[in-house]
């Protein structure tokens, strides 16, 4: 599985509000936050959003790279002791491309939006399609940094809880919003799924999956931590796990990880 979602979009996202409660492992608890109900209407939120203002470091507590502007788009992969890896892909001309020396001070935008400043000299990789070119800066944020509501466990608990009806046509708005795709290799089972955001992984698999059957929810496939109240994870085969929802036949659930690990471990 190697496709890469395109994360630098300027979309509307799910506004949260989480307490500072943590899990045993020092995680924040994913059932904490309470969400802006989603409407089909929104547009896709296709990775994580900053919170406020962020410092994109070399390492914890480490030398700053950048700041970050509210709302910004940036790729997140999974929280490492309160901080997130990240990395960002910002405009630049064709100068720059060709000598990608970036000064301190440089402002930097994101699809022609603003989105911060470098706060030291570097040198970054840089890329181009062949329509445009951008410079790569990777790093370290804290855990504050990051709206819960973007990070797509958090919403999938929160709009789970608020939506009472599993059925496939009120999962929806929360497909449409977070833009997943769907594969019906594991039949009869359908995956509404995105990415890993491939940060550390070059050919990155699932993140996160809605599982239905018949029409209906009956579990979320992750491979990130996720806590969902009444449930408990199941580990699976290459890293994931699945929260089954209550009351979900034990027949479906043994079918389910019999014919996912079967799949998983034949796929690259």
């Amino acid at each position: 599985m190697k496709k890469i979602i395109p994360f630098i979009l300027v979309v509307s996202v799910i506004v949260a509000c989480t307490d500072k409660r943590k899990s045993p492992k020092g995680q924040a608890q994913l059932v904490d936050s309470i969400t802006t109900p989603v409407t089909k209407q929104a547009k896709p939120i296709l990775g994580e959003r900053i919170n406020g203002s962020a410092t994109v470091r070399q390492a914890p507590n480490g030398q700053t790279i950048a700041s970050l502007l509210d709302y910004v788009p940036i790729r997140c992969a999974a929280i490492r002791q309160g901080w997130y890896p990240v990395n960002i892909d910002i405009d630049i001309t064709a100068t720059e491309y060709n000598n990608p020396t970036f000064k301190k001070g440089r402002k930097i935008a994101v699809d022609g939006v603003p989105a911060g400043e470098l706060l030291r000299t570097v040198k970054l990789p840089v890329s181009t399609n062949g329509e445009k070119m951008w410079a790569t800066i990777e790093g370290v944020v804290e855990q504050k940094s990051i709206r819960n509501g973007t990070i797509i466990e958090v919403a999938a608990v929160n709009f789970l809880k608020q939506h009472k009806d599993y059925s496939l046509a009120s999962l929806q708005p929360f497909i449409h919003n977070f833009k997943l795709d769907e594969d019906s290799a594991i039949k009869p089972y359908a995956l509404f799924y995105n990415y890993e955001s491939g940060i550390d992984d070059p050919s990155p698999m699932y993140r996160l999956a809605l599982i239905c059957q018949g029409k209906q929810l009956i579990g979320i496939l992750h491979s990130r931590p996720l806590t969902y109240e009444g449930t408990t994870p199941r580990r699976l085969q290459r890293g994931f796990a699945v929260n089954f929802l209550p009351g979900i036949d034990n027949y479906l659930k043994e079918d389910f990880c019999k014919k996912f690990n079967t799949y998983i471990v034949s796929v690259d």
